[in-house]
C-alpha cells in the first residue's frame, strides 16, 4: 500500500497503519476493541464478523490489465475425512492505485458534527487536522463541500472546485462546537449539495461523521435511513464514520449500507488519521458497485456457517450481496462445510462473482470452482493453507465475541464466558508462539473479554463438576450451572444492564448526553460511573457510585413532587409462569428527604410502594403471576413526592422466571 502524508501528520505508527487495508469497514472491529478496553460488552447486533476477518491486507492476487476485480477461491485443505468439516475461502482484490490523474472526477460532502460533545477529548480539533490533511489529497479539479451542524445545520462550503484549497482551509479552521445534534438536516444539506453536481462520469459521495445520536430535529432512526436511502437511489454513496462511545451504530452502518460506502469508528484520536487514510483510496477510486456472490455446492456438503455477512441460502446455493470494491481493497468470505461422502469421492464447489465495472460501465460475470476430495488430512485436518487457517481463526475468534454478547443479554454470563476461553484455548493450540499481529490482535481482544467476564461476575474456569454440553464441532463448552449473577434465569429484561447504553426503553424524562453538570435539569442519563465521563452534578460527590453487578447506570435528577414513569419496557413471557422482577436504586442527593418511593408495574399489576436508598444501593422487587399473558409491560414508577426528589441511579434490572 502506498504509504500516505496522513501517517506523518499526527505521527501514527507504521506498525498499526500496516495492519489495515483500504477499501473495508472496520467500524465492528473498532468499536468492539474500543468497548473491551473500557470493561465494557458489546451489543452482538453491532459485531460484524466480516469487519475482524478482512480488517488485515490478505496476500491475494491482484487483477489482469483489464480487470477491475479478481477472484480466488480455495479450500483450507484440498483433501478431508468422513465426519470433518471444510472451510471454503473466496478471495477478492481490487487493483491499487499509482496515478490518480485518469481516476474519475470526485464530487465530495463532508458533513460534520460540530454539537457540544465533540470538545470533549479533543475530538474536534483532531478530526480538524485529519480533514486539512484530506484537502492535500484532493485534485484541483475535485468538488468539496462542507456543511456542519449542531442544533442546526448550514452549508459552510458550498459545492464548488477545489482549486488551491485554501478557502476550504479557512473554513475548517473556523468550525467550533455548538449545542445538540441534528443529524437528519446535515445529512440532506450534504446530501443536496453532492446532488447540485451529480453525474454518471463522476463519484458523487457523502461522508457523515459524528459522535452522537440525533436528538434535534428528524431524531427516528427508520425516517433519517429512508431518507437518505431516497439520496442513495438517485446515484450519490455515503459513508459513515462514528466518533466515541455513545452514538447510534445500528443507524450508522444501517445508512453506509444502503449508501454503498463504508462505515467506520473512532476509539480513539489517533485513529480518526488512520480512517481517513484508508477511506481516501475509496472516496477518490470506486471500481466495482452491486457485487453479488453465488456459491453453489456439491450434494454430499452441508453449509454449518458463512462468517457474517447476510446469506441467503436456496437449495445448496449461498448468495451474499457485498459492499461496493474499491481501489487497493482485498476481502475473503469463509464458508464452513460438513461433509458426508457416502460413494462420492470429489465435491465441487461453483462460485460466481456479478458486479459492475465502473471504469468501462459494463456488467462483468468471474467464474471459478475448486474441488474437495475425500481422503487423509494434513497436519492440521481442514485447514493445511495457512492463509485460510489464519482467516479461519480470526473468525473464529470474532464469531465468538459476538455469541458472548448474545449469552450475556440473555444472562447466561457462565456460558459466554466459557464460549469465548474455549476459542481462546483452541487458539493457543494452534498458534503458541502468536507470531502473527492480526491473529495476536483478536486473540488479545478475546483474551479481554474473557477476563472480564471471570473479574464482573466471579466465573472461574471450568471444573470436573461442570455438566458440559457442545455447539458446532466441539469449539464451545457450554456449562449448565446456574449462574449466580443472573440467579434464578435468563434476564428477559433487554439491556438491563445498560451496557448497551440509551436503548431498549423509554422514559418520562428526556434523555442528555454525558457532560459536566448535565444532570441539574430534569434529565437523565447512562454512564458506567457518575465521575466516569464526567461529574454529572457538582452538588453530588464525585465518587463512582457504579452499578454492583456491573454494566452502566441510568442517573437520573427526579426533581419534581409529581408522579413519573423513570423506566418502562415491554418484553415477551411465557403464561403461567412466576417471575421476579427487580432492580438496584440508589439515592444521591443525601438525607431522606430526598430519597425517593418507587412501584414496580407489569400489565397494570403493582407492587407495594418501596423506598430507595440513601447513599447506598438497595433492592426493589416484585413477583408477578403471569397469568395468561405472553407479553409484559413492565414500568419503574416513582411516586408523588412532598420534596424536590434529587439525584438518584437505577441500574441491573431484572426479570427471572422463578
Amino acid at each position: 500500500m502506498k504509504r500516505n502524508v496522513f501517517t506523518c501528520l499526527l505521527a501514527f505508527a507504521l506498525a498499526p497503519c500496516a495492519l489495515a487495508q483500504d477499501g473495508v469497514s472496520t467500524g465492528s472491529e473498532a468499536r468492539t476493541k474500543y468497548l473491551g478496553n473500557r470493561g465494557e460488552i458489546p451489543a452482538s447486533s453491532e459485531i460484524a464478523v466480516e469487519d475482524f476477518v478482512n480488517y488485515h491486507r490478505h496476500e491475494l492476487p491482484r487483477p489482469k490489465s483489464g480487470q477491475a476485480v479478481a477472484m480466488d477461491v480455495r479450500w483450507g485443505n484440498d483433501t478431508v475425512r468422513e465426519g470433518r468439516h471444510s472451510v471454503l475461502q473466496v478471495g477478492f482484490s481490487t487493483a491499487l492505485v499509482n496515478d490518480r490523474r485518469g481516476l474519475r472526477p470526485l464530487n465530495l460532502g463532508l458533513v460534520i458534527d460540530k454539537s457540544g460533545s465533540m470538545a470533549d477529548h479533543d475530538k474536534l480539533s483532531r478530526v480538524k487536522q485529519a480533514l486539512l490533511a484530506l484537502l492535500k489529497e484532493l485534485r484541483p479539479t475535485d468538488r468539496l463541500s462542507l456543511i456542519a451542524f449542531d442544533s442546526n445545520a448550514e452549508v459552510v462550503l458550498p459545492s464548488r472546485a477545489l482549486g488551491n484549497g485554501q478557502e476550504a482551509v479557512s473554513v475548517i479552521q473556523g468550525l467550533g462546537p455548538g449545542s445538540s445534534t441534528n443529524l437528519e438536516a446535515g445529512l440532506r444539506l450534504g446530501y443536496d449539495e453532492v446532488l447540485k453536481h451529480a453525474d454518471r462520469e463522476s463519484t458523487n459521495r457523502v461522508i457523515l461523521l459524528t459522535d452522537g445520536i440525533a436528538n434535534e430535529g428528524t431524531t427516528e432512526p427508520a425516517a433519517i435511513a429512508s431518507e437518505s436511502q431516497s439520496y442513495n437511489d438517485r446515484g450519490i454513496d455515503l459513508s459513515t464514520i462514528g466518533v466515541g462511545e455513545d452514538l447510534n451504530k445500528d443507524l450508522l452502518r444501517t445508512l453506509a449500507k444502503s449508501g454503498r460506502g463504508l462505515y467506520h469508528f473512532i476509539g480513539d484520536t489517533e485513529d480518526i488519521t488512520k480512517v481517513f487514510v484508508n477511506e481516501v483510496q475509496s472516496l477518490v477510486s470506486p471500481v466495482a458497485s452491486e457485487p453479488d456472490l453465488e456459491i453453489t455446492y456439491a450434494p454430499g456438503l452441508k453449509v454449518e456457517q458463512v462468517y457474517g455477512f447476510e446469506p441467503k441460502t436456496s437449495g445448496r446455493t449461498v448468495r451474499i450481496h457485498l459492499d461496493n470494491m474499491n481501489s487497493g481493497m482485498t476481502e475473503v468470505v469463509l464458508v464452513r462445510f460438513s461433509h458426508d461422502a457416502g460413494q462420492t469421492k470429489e465435491f465441487p464447489v461453483q462460485v460466481r462473482l456479478r458486479y459492475h465495472d465502473l471504469e468501462r460501465n459494463k456488467n462483468v460475470t468471474l467464474e471459478d470452482q475448486a474441488v474437495l476430495s475425500s481422503g487423509d488430512t494434513g497436519r492440521r485436518g481442514e485447514l493445511d493453507d495457512p492463509a485460510v487457517a489464519k482467516n479461519y481463526t480470526i473468525a473464529e475468534l470474532a464469531q465468538s465475541i459476538k455469541d458472548m454478547a448474545k449469552d450475556c443479554e440473555s444472562g447466561r454470563y457462565r456460558d459466554a464466558e466459557a464460549g469465548v476461553a474455549a476459542t481462546v484455548a483452541r487458539t493457543d493450540r494452534w498458534y503458541p508462539h502468536m507470531e502473527d499481529a492480526d491473529i495476536k490482535r483478536n486473540y488479545d481482544m478475546a483474551v479481554k473479554y474473557r477476563d472480564l467476564l471471570r473479574e464482573r461476575y466471579g466465573i472461574g474456569e471450568s471444573t470436573n463438576d461442570d455438566h458440559v454440553t457442545f455447539r458446532g464441532d466441539e469449539r464451545r463448552q457450554v456449562s449448565t450451572k446456574p449462574d449466580h449473577a443472573v440467579r434464578s434465569g435468563p434476564n428477559l429484561i433487554p439491556n438491563g444492564d445498560f451496557s448497551q447504553g440509551n436503548k431498549g426503553f423509554v422514559s418520562d424524562r428526556p434523555y442528555i448526553k454525558p457532560s459536566p453538570n448535565c444532570l441539574w435539569g430534569g434529565y437523565y442519563t447512562v454512564v458506567p460511573a457518575f465521575n466516569d465521563p464526567v461529574w454529572l452534578h457538582t452538588n453530588v460527590a464525585s465518587q463512582p457510585f457504579a452499578a454492583p453487578f456491573g454494566g452502566k447506570v441510568l442517573f437520573m435528577n427526579t426533581g419534581g413532587s409529581d408522579q413519573f414513569t423513570v423506566w418502562s419496557t415491554k418484553v415477551s413471557c411465557r403464561p403461567h409462569n412466576r417471575y421476579r422482577l427487580s432492580f438496584q436504586e440508589i439515592g444521591l442527593s443525601g438525607g431522606r428527604d430526598w430519597v425517593n418511593t418507587y412501584e414496580i408495574r407489569v400489565n397494570g399489576a403493582r407492587s407495594e410502594a418501596q423506598v430507595g436508598g440513601d447513599g447506598q444501593y438497595v433492592e426493589v422487587a416484585y413477583d408477578w403471576d403471569s397469568s395468561s399473558s405472553t407479553s409484559a409491560t413492565v414500568s419503574i414508577v416513582r411516586l408523588p413526592n412532598v420534596h424536590g426528589g434529587g439525584v438518584v441511579g437505577i441500574a441491573n434490572i431484572q426479570m427471572v422466571k422463578k
